[in-house]
């Protein structure tokens, strides 16, 4: 038996009833499938049906015209940009990192170095 799965509910915003056919499937069952079209078979087609509940097309596409938030990260990306590069800032970074890392921690005021163990 074929199934034909149709998903139908209301819009969030404007309380309009829809079938979103983009979450709607058919299955074919195998012997459907071997006839080469979808309801070909002794059984029939069964039909299930879901409730789902989102803002339409229209809806979504007003509500995201109307945010009034976009474009902030290009301006952040633009502000970065206007700074020149400098390599050797990046270059001292880099030393301070290593040279933390490298420093062993101070215990009674006396300088430890940490050394891995052998075994």
């Amino acid at each position: 038996m074929c199934r034909i799965v149709v998903f139908t509910g209301t819009c969030t915003q404007c309380s309009g009833t829809f079938i979103w056919d983009d979450l709607s499937q058919e299955l074919s069952c195998l012997e459907a499938k071997n006839v080469g079209q979808f309801g070909q078979c002794r059984r029939g087609v069964a039909k299930e049906e879901h409730v789902y509940d989102q803002e339409c097309e229209q809806c979504a596409a007003e509500n995201k015209a109307d945010e009034g938030v976009g474009g902030m990260e290009e301006e952040e990306e633009e502000a970065d940009n206007d700074k020149p590069y400098d390599p050797w800032a990046a270059l001292d970074d880099m030393k301070n990192q290593s040279d933390k890392s490298k420093k062993g921690k101070e215990v009674d005021g006396q300088r430890t170095n940490k050394k891995q163990r052998t075994s």
